[in-house]
């Protein structure tokens, strides 16, 4: 007994001991990579000091004599708070992530190997002017100094996957634009495979109902071969190497809303500004506040995307810019026939012509070691797997494969000091697709078009024929026709990513443009009264009232005449409607009916003819067609071909109210205490290890689970995706007073930092989700007067 119990006691020691120091070695793992926010760090790189101040929210307010010393600390503190952030994206353009993730991102690498952003960097790079390439590289010296004097004290991620980063580039700043214009093009690719779907299904003439804009869809020419189901799967497997990324929680998604008043419309006599980009939802947010000053030369601050040293969106001294997605179709799949004899050659213009073809290899983390053989037409690369099926293949055309000089755009738009220069400054943007929002300290408002749209024939939603160049993009619209305005005479600009420009432009921009609920309503509140202030703009970026409810609902209530035919849920569940404001508010069980109406809706209009390509429609035609049915009145698809009579509208809603009622009965339970918004539809912000319990639990990676309101079509969005869990929304806020900077206000879902225990990770979106603002200082008194730490870096 004696010597069971000191085996017992020796057990018990080296448990304890083993918990101490696994304790200990978690500490210094959380601890060791936290930011340091007071007193001086000497370092190497540096001609004269720099002073950086953190207010409440931790935003860096960086102080310095020139441009180089500015760059070097803008790089060196974004490191010390996002460097594996930005490290993750820069792996993700490069096509490497399976050398630190493994063989589950080798699909993604794919991917970005295949559209070879870094080409493109590189182009950029050898023709950026001198003194903006000497910022980019002072910019890289900033990070490597952070990097080297951290040392081991990597962020925690970098040890849970046992890895250092490689020196940052410039060319790695040129692949972190590159990113940002990579979404837009992967939706248009998937939503052009499944027209082309769904067209071989139902026909081209009922598919053109389902594209948004039908109106000017022209006459097709397809090519006479068939493009065959395993063909269109293959261009679908490499579409997916996108997966990855979102299960990482770095893909964007471009949404967005801007507007601004003159000063005839605002309570200052000065024109007010709002900016909020709707955007993918995850830890770190992908914006970093930040504000850039050289005394006497810039002063601009507003978010910027780690890895680049310059701010994206905000303001300087005398103007504020912001954007939101034009919504181009920036992409288009062509169909190439494929030499019989050769398949390295494609026909063009009646002869063939030979692919560029390349191999690469890929070093998958653990040792293993993957090659894939890439082949790209002129227009761009084959999507659709190493070999042609059928003697066809298709390509990708996309608008970042042409040049486009996005370090010049925000290293300008960062100095530009009126309306002028502004669009001097965008006039650069190609690959990006936006409407840029203005206001100026003079009292000037105003929205440009920057983006590069292909000059091309009829509408680029469904697949083209490449055996001629008859589809062959002919340029882009020169900037000088892009649509602008400046001072216009209602006293206000906005945008919501709604359709551009009414019929009669001579140019095809999209199909794809968001439906005009969230425009709408932001204009309704523009109108409401004539003289608005920063509260009002408060209370508008807030707003969770639904255009789109509002628009279906009394179609729903119409079944007031049945009302009788209902069981007592249903019943109920009809009143929560009929006695419905059509605010998406959390606490209301009318959303809650609302959303899983839409549900049933759609499937039951259109499920019964496209069968299980359904499922494969892109979101934006499942919202256009209802919009359109509810607008102008029914169509052939409204009728279930499935049962013998012919069903009205009516049958079709009554239909699916009863199915809705089913679907949130079997999922929530019968009492409909349980079916309120919030505690249906929540937001957890993610960070992309989180889903590994065990880390989530030590390092805190995620944030809590929150109640939240508002849909993807009201002013203030939160888009869901399975289960109502929401994935997108406003990744920044800002409202910009231009008669005192000082008075403008601001917030982000997440925090500066990205370092899971930072005291600034996470530390603003209790504020983001609750509707409150943080005080975005910027004068040199109202930012020392704020400061919550001082750090002094000096010349080693």
């Amino acid at each position: 007994m004696k010597a069971l119990k000191i085996v017992l006691i020796t057990i018990l020691t080296i448990a304890i001991l083993a918990l101490i120091a696994g304790s200990v070695l978690i500490s210094g793992i959380k601890k060791g990579a936290l930011p340091e926010y007071e007193g001086e760090i000497k370092i190497s790189g540096l001609t004269g000091e720099v002073t950086s101040y953190r207010d409440e929210r931790g935003m860096p307010h960086i102080y310095a004599s020139n441009e180089h010393d500015l760059y070097f600390s803008v790089g060196y503190i974004m490191a010390q708070e996002r460097l594996w952030q930005m490290d993750l994206l820069r792996q993700a353009t490069k096509g490497t992530l399976s050398e630190i993730l493994g063989e589950t991102a080798i699909g993604s690498d794919k991917l970005f190997r295949a559209v070879d952003m870094t080409a493109k960097s590189r182009i950029l790079i050898k023709n950026a002017d001198p003194v903006t390439l000497s910022y980019l590289q002072a910019f890289s010296d900033g990070v490597n100094a952070y990097v080297s004097a951290a040392g081991k004290k990597l962020p925690p991620e970098f040890k849970i996957l046992s890895y250092t980063p490689a020196p940052w580039t410039p060319e790695d700043c040129g692949n972190i634009f590159g990113y940002m214009c990579w979404d837009a093009a992967y939706e248009d690719m998937d939503q052009e495979i499944s027209y082309w779907k769904i067209s071989q299904k139902i026909g081209l003439e009922k598919t053109t109902n389902l594209i948004p804009d039908y109106d000017a869809v022209p006459a097709f020419v397809f090519p006479d071969f068939k493009l065959n189901d395993t063909l269109l799967k293959r261009a679908q497997e490499f579409i997916t190497g996108m997966d990855k990324l979102k299960a990482l929680g770095i893909v964007l998604y471009p949404g967005s809303n801007n507007w601004a008043v003159s000063g005839k419309r605002s309570e200052t006599g000065k024109p007010l500004f709002q900016n909020d980009m709707h955007l993918s939802l995850f830890a770190p947010g992908i914006w970093m506040q930040m504000h850039q000053v050289i005394p006497g030369k810039l002063n601009v601050t507003g978010v910027t995307v780690p890895g680049v040293p310059f701010i994206a969106a905000g303001h300087n001294e005398k103007i504020a810019w912001g954007f939101t997605y034009t919504m181009v179709d920036v992409l288009d799949l062509f169909a190439e026939k494929i030499n019989p004899e050769n398949e390295n050659q494609y026909a063009f213009n009646g002869n063939w012509k030979d692919m560029v073809v390349r191999k690469e290899q890929f070093n998958i983390k653990g040792g293993k070691v993957d090659s894939v053989i890439f082949k790209y037409t002129h227009r761009g690369p084959i999507i659709s797997g190493l070999k042609s099926f059928q003697f066809a293949s298709l390509s990708m055309r996309w608008t970042a494969f042409d040049y486009s000089d996005e370090i010049r755009v925000f290293s300008q738009l960062n100095r530009a000091s009126g309306w002028k220069e502004f669009r001097s400054a965008i006039s650069s943007l190609k690959s990006l697709g936006n409407n840029v929002a203005y206001a100026d300290v003079d009292g000037n408002i105003g929205l440009s078009i920057a983006a590069g749209i292909p000059i091309r024939k009829g509408n680029g939603s469904l697949i083209r024929n490449g055996e001629t160049e008859e589809f062959d993009w002919k340029g882009y619209i020169p900037f000088e026709q892009l649509p602008f305005t400046f001072n216009p005479d209602k006293g206000y600009i906005s945008s919501a990513n709604n359709r551009t420009v009414p019929e009669g432009y001579p140019y095809y921009i999209s199909s794809n443009f968001c439906l005009p609920y969230r425009i709408n309503r932001i204009r309704q509140m523009l109108d409401e009264k004539e003289i608005l202030g920063i509260g009002d703009f408060k209370r508008m970026v807030l707003d969770q009232h639904s255009d789109y409810a509002a628009l279906m609902t009394p179609f729903i209530l119409k079944l007031e005449n049945k009302k009788t035919e209902l069981s007592p849920s249903e019943s109920s569940a009809f009143n929560s409607l009929a006695e419905w404001d059509y605010d998406m508010n959390k606490d209301l069980v009318a959303p809650s009916l609302f959303e899983f109406f839409e549900i049933s809706f759609i499937s039951n209009l259109l499920k019964d003819e496209l069968g299980e390509l359904f499922w494969q429609l892109p979101s934006v035609a499942k919202d256009y067609y209802i919009y359109r049915i509810l607008k102008p009145g029914s169509d052939e698809f409204v009728d279930d071909i499935n049962t013998p009579g012919t069903e009205t509208l009516d049958d079709i809603i009554l239909k699916s109210f009863r199915d809705c009622v089913a679907a949130i009965s079997a999922q929530y339970g019968e009492n409909q205490s349980g079916w309120k918004w919030g505690d249906i539809h929540t937001v957890t912000l993610e960070h992309p290890l989180g889903s590994v319990r065990i880390l989530e639990r030590i390092f805190d990676l995620n944030s809590d689970k929150y109640r939240i309101g508002g849909d993807d079509n009201t002013v203030s969005p939160y888009s869901f995706g399975a289960g109502f869990k929401v994935n997108h929304g406003a990744s920044e806020r800002h409202i910009y007073n231009t008669a005192d900077w000082d008075e403008s206000f601001t917030v982000i879902p997440t925090g500066i930092s990205g370092v899971p225990g930072s005291e600034f990770y996470l530390s603003q979106t209790e504020a983001y989700l609750e509707g409150r603002f943080y005080k975005d200082h910027f004068s040199e008194k109202a930012v020392k007067a704020n400061a919550k730490y001082t750090l002094v870096l000096k010349p080693e």
